[in-house]
């Protein structure tokens, strides 16, 4: 085993799945060091993104199910199975489950009782690890918030320049003034940063996320502006914690058009989608970071699916990932908000194929995930 060179046991493993990995470590402290070491990690890492050979979509489900759906090179999809995750939880019956965000195999899970946070952790579901992040304890309230008044929103990125996973928080005060802090997974530790210089502008009350591209989170923001709503893309980048921000691709919209607006991410690109009520749903592409001139409308496509005379369906679509020639997009598709189900969408036929996918949940929040070793040295998920 010693006569074994390095660089063919670099090569050897890096072509091994997870499970394979794991249990190898066992084998010797020398292959269990050079499994744990960081030069191993990212390098394995980029390997599965590039050949798509741990990639799944991990499906969240109400309250807390997740399930894992396995997404090969060929673009077919598996069964769906129940991944396990359990963390002693101080009121299971009230306690909801809300998916922060996902950066290089690690999902960023947010529990709460009554809007109030529990919990946030940090999880590998391919390992599977967790680590539970500590509350902000930097700055303690003096009392709790109006819950009118308060709006508490996450997002979780990779800061590649100091290789360092870091969880955002912003907190409305009074004035529409937001608080900004940050939490770094190898200080261990949360501080405050600039707040965001809103410029008359606001948080969504609901429904509001971080999203996770470039080394940046974005969020959108929005203002009203007589009977229209103008909205804006405001980034934080995790290296420099510098703030920017651009326009999204729809100038502004009316009121009564009712929209629902999403941002999101779509395999390298920042994206937008528009479901605008009883209408179209869009989807726009940012092809080139930060450029608003690059904004590309991906699709448009029908809302309303007419059954008969006497039912009417209302569909919301939300591009997943793009297929290996880039010619079509997996979607999934909401019905009248009670159903979800995944389907293909031609870009150049404007045509869907339905996928038949035995053990889907009802209603689920997709993340596209790939298998990876990081956080190794995290605490194991009870069973």
């Amino acid at each position: 085993m010693l006569n074994i060179p390095r660089e063919l046991i670099w090569d050897i493993l890096l072509r091994l799945q997870l499970k394979d990995l794991i249990r190898y470590g066992c084998v010797s402290k020398a292959w269990y060091a050079f499994i744990h070491n960081q030069d191993f990690i990212k390098p394995h890492l980029e390997s599965s993104i590039k050949t798509n050979s741990t990639r799944t979509i991990l499906l969240h489900t109400t309250p807390s199910y997740f399930l894992s759906l396995p997404f090969d090179n060929d673009e077919k999809l598996g069964t769906a199975t129940v991944v396990r995750f359990s963390i002693p939880s101080k009121d299971p019956v009230r306690e909801s489950t809300v998916t922060v965000g996902y950066a290089n195999g690690l999902v960023c899970i947010r529990n709460c009782i009554d809007e109030d946070i529990s919990y946030i952790t940090l999880w590998n579901p391919s390992i599977p690890k967790l680590k539970k992040i500590p509350i902000r304890t930097h700055e303690p309230r003096a009392q709790p918030s109006p819950k009118s008044e308060r709006l508490d929103i996450y997002g979780f990125g990779y800061d590649s320049t100091n290789d360092d996973y870091k969880l955002v928080g912003i907190i409305r005060k009074p004035a529409d003034e937001y608080e900004v802090s940050v939490y770094s997974l190898k200080a261990n530790s949360w501080k405050r940063i600039q707040n965001i210089p809103c410029c008359g502008f606001s948080l969504f009350a609901h429904n509001n996320h971080m999203v996770f591209s470039k080394g940046a989170l974005s969020w959108l923001m929005w203002k009203k502006l007589h009977k229209e709503l103008q909205y804006v893309i405001v980034t934080l980048d995790l290296t420099s914690e510098k703030y920017r921000e651009f326009p999204i691709p729809v100038d502004r919209i009316g009121e009564i058009e009712n929209p629902m607006l999403e941002l999101d991410v779509l395999g390298d690109y920042l994206c937008i989608c528009v479901n605008r009520f009883m209408d179209q749903c869009e989807a726009w592409i940012m092809k080139e970071y930060g450029v608003t001139e690059s904004w590309s409308l991906l699709y448009s496509i029908e809302a309303l699916y007419i059954i008969d005379m006497l039912y009417v369906e209302f569909r919301t679509y939300k591009p997943l990932v793009f297929s290996k020639n880039g010619k079509t997009v997996l979607l999934k598709m909401s019905k009248n908000f009670k159903s979800d189900s995944l389907v293909w969408y031609d870009l150049e036929k404007k045509s869907f194929k339905q996928v038949e996918i035995s053990g889907l949940p009802g209603l689920f929040k997709p993340t596209i995930c790939w298998g990876s070793l990081c956080l190794l040295d995290g605490d194991p998920v009870i069973v």
